[in-house]
């Protein structure tokens, strides 16, 4: 079995990486303990994982609408889920940890689903929450 192959060969083949590999625990982000700015910073770091996981796995707005930033149900969700991919394709993770990573995503899946229904946004359309 092969466990890691180069990041890019002469003839371009392999892709360059978009995401680091974890190599240990993450750790959790309590959101309401940041400052505005700190959380902006977070919110930045979240937003790139968030674009890959939305083509990597073809959400649509229904699931990740683009005013996703402007939601704290939305962005908890989301900083939960990333928390559970570091943890499940960290170095010292065990073998099924992706597989289970996959299992909560379907969940995260349905509440996400459910979030952006009720804030009413569409495509291009965000509504504010009161």
């Amino acid at each position: 079995m092969i466990r890691s192959r180069p990041r890019t060969g002469a003839d371009g083949f392999f892709p360059d990486a978009a995401l680091y590999q974890p190599s240990g625990p993450p750790v959790p982000l309590l959101w309401a303990a940041h400052t505005p700015e700190e959380q902006q910073h977070y919110l930045d770091e979240l937003q790139t994982w968030v674009t890959w996981l939305a083509d990597r796995y073809r959400l649509d707005g229904r699931y990740v609408p683009e005013c996703w930033t402007k939601h704290w149900e939305l962005i908890e969700e989301l900083s939960a889920l990333h928390l559970a991919w570091e943890a499940a394709y960290a170095t010292t993770s065990h073998a099924d940890a992706p597989l289970t990573w996959h299992e909560r995503l379907g969940h995260a899946r349905v509440r996400l689903a459910e979030w952006v229904a009720r804030s009413g946004c569409r495509a291009a359309e965000h509504r504010a929450t009161a």
